[in-house]
């Protein structure tokens, strides 16, 4: 029997990129699989996909409003009786602005997808592993190099993942005695469809910058099988029970040249 039998997962932007990989890979693993998004033509096709691989619910949901995550996690319960792992892995990109000529609008949408989102739904996960006679419970959260670097993205994105490895920590040393484990992966350079929202317009000094910093490491992209392989394992693993409050870099070695 698959030590992931019986379990619950929830992967958020699950129908594209590495959401999507992550998900697969769970169900692979005989995992319960719920995704979630807001992109209803790759959520149908995704689910077209995955529905016949294993236990899978494919939910529209909108992660900056609260009431849709309540009704997300009231479905999940409803459908599997529990949620056992939470991927926070829905995000957006910014468009490498600095502060200076970054616009609040846009700072306000980041945070709340990239760092909102991931708070709420954390609390609702933490509410309901605690319910559960002998809580079991495993969040990873999806951060990237901008959460340890200054150079990566714009000013947005960059204080959005920082916040995300805060949470990441503080959730570990509160709930690590319940029960409740929560690291987080710090994934390089991927091709997946973060760069949809930024695709037109971006700022030409930002990226730059960036891309003189990633190109200079001369390291391949990290393949979005073998990420999503590793989040299933840091969660059902060998040792994976020892992990918690882990921020692991995901990233061809990258961080430690620059960092």
């Amino acid at each position: 029997m698959s030590a992931l039998s019986g379990k619950t997962c929830l992967v958020t932007g699950g129908a594209g990129g590495l959401g999507k990989a992550i998900a697969t890979k769970f169900l692979e693993a005989g995992a319960n699989v719920v995704i979630c998004d807001i992109n209803e033509d790759r959520l149908q096709q995704t689910s077209a996909e995955l529905s016949t691989k294993g236990s899978f619910k494919a939910v529209n949901a909108d992660i900056t409003s609260a009431p849709a995550l309540q009704c997300l996690f009231d479905t999940i319960t409803s459908e599997f009786g529990k949620l056992d792992i939470l991927i926070n892995n829905a995000g957006i990109m910014d468009r490498f602005d600095p502060v200076g000529d970054l616009d609040e609008e846009l700072w306000d949408k980041v945070m709340t997808v990239n760092l909102m989102a991931p708070f709420r739904l954390s609390k609702l996960a933490v509410h309901n592993m605690l319910e559960q006679p002998n809580p079991d419970g495993s969040i990873v959260n999806i951060v990237s190099l901008a959460s340890k670097a200054g150079c990566t993205a714009g000013a947005a994105y960059t204080a959005s993942k920082h916040g995300l490895v805060g949470l990441t920590k503080n959730t570990a040393a509160f709930y690590g005695s319940k029960g409740i484990r929560c690291n987080a992966l710090m994934v390089g350079g991927m091709a997946t469809n973060i760069g949809d929202a930024f695709a037109a317009k971006v700022n030409p000094e930002g990226m730059d910058k960036a891309m003189a910093i990633m190109g200079s490491a001369r390291l391949p992209l990290c393949e979005i099988d073998e990420v999503a392989e590793l989040c299933v394992s840091m969660t059902c693993g060998k040792g994976a029970r020892l992990i918690n409050g882990a921020c692991i870099p995901v990233d061809r070695g990258f961080s430690g040249i620059v960092g």
